[in-house]
């Protein structure tokens, strides 16, 4: 055995960045990946909740519909920013959602900006913001931020 500092069978290193970037770090989305963002995950909520309705709920039940259609949208964006950082939508145009600070989310946090989307005329916070890219209520509330991870 030598005992050069370099191995020829160690693995090579690489500094390992996680995607979770602070906001300061990473580009917020912009305006257009926000609102495709908004599009598939309606699209996604809304075909699944189409489905659950047609099979279990009957159509003279408005309170079952009503509590059927903000069930699946807690379940699904609670879920899936909690444990992966993005929904379907925020896959499809390569952005997460970070804390404020950086990182990921707490749970708490995720839950905040969930029901924050149900604020009257919350939508219309993405109205302006700095260089074509908002923050929403559900963003500023939670201290979150939307960021790009990746190019399309």
């Amino acid at each position: 055995m030598s005992d050069s500092p370099l191995n020829p069978y160690a693995p090579p290193q690489a500094p390992v960045v996680p995607p979770e970037t602070a906001p300061g770090e990473a580009e917020l989305a912009t305006t257009g990946r926000r609102f495709a963002n908004y599009l598939i995950d309606t699209l996604v909520v809304g075909t699944a909740i189409s489905f659950a309705l047609a099979l279990f709920v009957p159509d003279d039940e408005p309170l079952l519909v009503f509590t059927t259609n903000v069930g699946a949208d807690l379940a699904y964006f609670i879920s899936l920013e909690h444990l992966t950082g993005c929904t379907i939508g925020k896959l499809v145009t390569g952005t997460r959602v970070v804390a404020e600070a950086g990182g990921r989310p707490s749970f708490l946090r995720v839950v905040g900006r969930t029901f924050a989307r149900y604020i009257p005329f919350e939508p219309f916070s993405f109205l302006g913001g700095k260089d074509g890219r908002p923050v929403g209520w559900h963003d500023s509330l939670t201290k979150t931020r939307v960021v790009r991870v990746r190019g399309i």
